[in-house]
């Protein structure tokens, strides 16, 4: 598949437990130009997000009893972080608040799609 044009490549975080889906995740954004940076855990996450500027975050992975107080830090490290949350339809995401929501199982082209709107300056929060 040809590469979408994002109009300006986003330095996007990906914090996924599962390799197999996190390379797919990868993999896709890259290939529609943007820096991809990963991580398997939240506290790597958080690592990562005091050293580099992120401008989106996509979880495929929150843990449900902790999501709410880690996108609270992720956000008061990095305040307008856009999230970008992989979840199914029973997940409860409430107090998160994401920038967008895409539904697992995952489809890459709704990704990138939310990636280019995502990484739009005049879409930003």
């Amino acid at each position: 598949m040809a590469p979408v044009d994002s109009g300006a490549p986003a330095t996007i975080l990906v914090l996924e437990e599962n390799a197999a889906v996190q390379e797919l995740i990868d993999q896709t954004l890259h290939e529609s130009g943007h820096r991809v940076l990963t991580t398997s855990n939240a506290l790597e996450a958080l690592e990562v997000l005091r050293r580099v500027r992120i401008d989106i975050l996509v979880v495929g992975v929150l843990l449900e009893e902790r999501g709410q107080t880690l996108v609270g830090e992720f956000r008061s490290i990095q305040a307008g972080l856009r999230i970008i949350s992989i979840c199914g339809q029973d997940d409860d995401l409430e107090g998160i608040d994401p920038s967008a929501k895409l539904a697992s199982p995952l489809s890459l082209d709704e990704l990138r799609e939310v990636a280019v709107a995502e990484s739009d300056p005049r879409g930003s929060r």
